[in-house]
């Protein structure tokens, strides 16, 4: 059973596990929480091989000795010859993919291509007045607005400092993050928050009444500044997480039908459509906006944050969604020459600010298809044997 259960795991992170397997190992790891801990583990490991092994020319038996000691360091004695003979068959994979591209380096047949460079830190922040400050030129002056000192520091971003209590009417700012950008700012409340690609976040320069509460759109990591007598709420899309002093992300952009709520510390309450979820850290409430549902799971919730630390983890994820978080990232379009690539899997760390080639090189090797780019276009198209 040991065995068989190894097989699953390594299955899954290769991305060929049927849904009824699929089934089995998840009750498998609901049951007992050492068993949650042992696919956690075995996941992370292979996602961390791959991030290392990803545009290197390494050798494969060094590259599965290395993981070998890992695995021989994290896991009973008991579980070894099964975890040696399943992390192998994924390693494999790899090393396919691996021999290939050297293969291709040596007969000098891989053709040059322009280098997709990764996004930067941009924005543009929109005043009350309607007019737009582009906060990557650092040209916004210091400005005392409602009570409020607000200054751009070249290293931490916008900075609001309230000073002056008594406000009766909230005056709105918006920062707006585009394509192929990120930025992360401290709001008047002493909370910092990270805004990804194409998105932005509405907020008051003084938070006023009884409540702090903003406005997301897109994808924003929060770290709120405590304050049980004023709770921190957040509106994505008809979804409303209510906070008093936690961290956690929110993903909400327009083209999706979720907003996908995340919590790594504290906890929140997310209200949708007369439906409440109540989240502790580990656990993630998604609002279907089209099914007017909402539902929660355990999740690794480092995976979803890990785009504020500078790299992209899935785990076990489509394509069709990689490629949706790469395209905002990298400013660039994926054409799928088959639906069918759409639901291939991968399961891997890859480094948020390497160029989009070295990334995609890390992807097709274990998800047998190849990335064809043509200037901003990218075919996904079958493997090149």
């Amino acid at each position: 059973m040991e065995e068989m259960i190894f097989q699953w795991i390594a299955d899954y992170c290769a991305g060929r596990l049927d849904a009824e397997t699929a089934g089995k190992l998840r009750r498998w790891v609901d049951k007992a929480p050492e068993n949650r801990e042992l696919f956690e583990k075995y996941v992370r490991l292979v996602k961390m091989h791959r991030m290392v092994a990803g545009g290197q020319q390494l050798d494969d038996r060094a590259a599965w000795n290395k993981l070998y000691g890992k695995l021989r360091r994290t896991r009973k004695r008991r579980w070894m010859n099964y975890a040696v003979s399943t992390a192998a068959a994924v390693l494999l994979i790899v090393g396919i993919g691996v021999q290939w591209w050297l293969k291709q380096s040596e007969t000098g047949t891989s053709p040059v291509i322009t280098q997709i460079l990764p996004g930067t830190t941009k924005a543009t922040l929109v005043l009350a007045n309607g007019s737009q400050v582009d906060l990557s030129r650092n040209d916004l002056k210091e400005v005392f607005e409602q009570g409020t000192w607000i200054k751009n520091d070249s290293l931490v971003g916008l900075q609001y400092e309230q000073v002056e209590m008594k406000i009766e009417e909230p005056v709105f700012h918006t920062v707006q993050v585009p394509v192929a950008g990120e930025y992360h700012f401290t709001l008047s409340d002493g909370t910092k928050v990270w805004i990804n690609s194409d998105s932005e976040l509405t907020f008051p320069v003084a938070f006023v009444g009884d409540k702090r509460e903003v406005f997301v759109s897109g994808e924003a990591y929060f770290e709120v500044e405590p304050d049980q007598a004023h709770p921190f709420v957040v509106h994505a899309k008809g979804v409303e997480v209510q906070v008093l002093g936690t961290k956690f992300n929110v993903s909400a952009y327009e083209e999706e039908q979720q907003v996908v709520t995340t919590l790594t510390q504290g906890a929140v309450k997310v209200e949708f459509a007369g439906q409440n979820e109540s989240l502790r850290p580990g656990y993630q409430a998604i609002a279907d906006i089209q099914g007017q549902t909402i539902a929660c799971r355990q999740v690794d919730a480092t995976m979803f944050v890990a785009w504020i630390e500078g790299i992209f983890e899935y785990e076990n994820m489509p394509l069709s969604e990689i490629t949706r978080q790469l395209s905002r990232w990298y400013d660039v379009n994926f054409i799928f020459s088959a639906s069918e690539f759409k639901e291939r899997r991968f399961t891997g760390v890859v480094k948020k600010y390497d160029v989009l080639n070295d990334v995609l090189r890390v992807i097709e090797k274990t998800t047998n298809v190849s990335f064809a780019i043509d200037g901003k276009n990218i075919a996904v198209q079958a493997a090149v044997r």
